[in-house]
C-alpha cells in the first residue's frame, strides 16, 4: 500500500457557509470526484464505490483491483491510501506486475492532485 499525504485548503472547495465543520468532507468528496474524473487520461478506470472517500480502479487487461481512499488524518492532513487486492498465491511476476500497476497509479493520482493549487506539501509515507 502506498499513502499519499497532503495539505488541502478545504475553504477552497466550500461551495458555501453551511457545511461548517464539515468542510474537508466536501474536499474529500472533491478529490474522489476529481480522481474519477481525471484518472482516465492516465489509463485508469475508476468508480466511486458507495462511500465518498472511495475509488475502485481498475486497468484494461489487469486483473488485479486497486483502490483509492482519501480521508483527513489525525493531524488534519489529507491522505489518499493506494492498495491493491492481490491474491497472496499470485506468482512472482504478477506481483511484480500488480507492484507497478500501484507505482502507476501512485504518480497518476499525485500528477492529478497537483494541478488543483487548493493541494500542496506532497509527502510519500510507506
Amino acid at each position: 500500500m502506498r499513502t499519499l499525504q497532503f495539505t488541502a485548503n478545504c475553504e477552497n472547495h466550500v461551495k458555501n457557509a453551511e457545511h461548517g465543520a464539515n468542510r474537508c468532507h466536501v474536499t474529500q468528496e472533491y478529490v474522489t470526484d476529481l480522481l474519477s474524473k481525471q484518472l482516465v487520461q492516465y489509463g485508469f478506470k475508476a468508480q466511486a464505490t458507495t462511500s465518498e472517500e472511495n475509488l475502485a480502479v481498475t486497468v484494461e487487461n489487469h486483473p488485479v483491483g486497486l483502490g483509492v481512499n482519501c480521508r483527513l488524518n489525525e493531524e488534519g492532513l489529507l491522505t489518499c491510501q493506494i492498495s491493491a487486492h492481490v491474491d497472496e498465491q499470485q506468482v512472482w511476476f504478477k506481483k511484480i506486475e500488480t507492484q507497478s500497476m500501484i507505482n502507476q497509479l501512485a504518480n497518476a493520482v499525485e500528477n492529478t492532485l497537483k494541478q488543483d493549487e487548493a493541494f500542496s506539501g506532497f509527502e510519500w509515507k510507506g
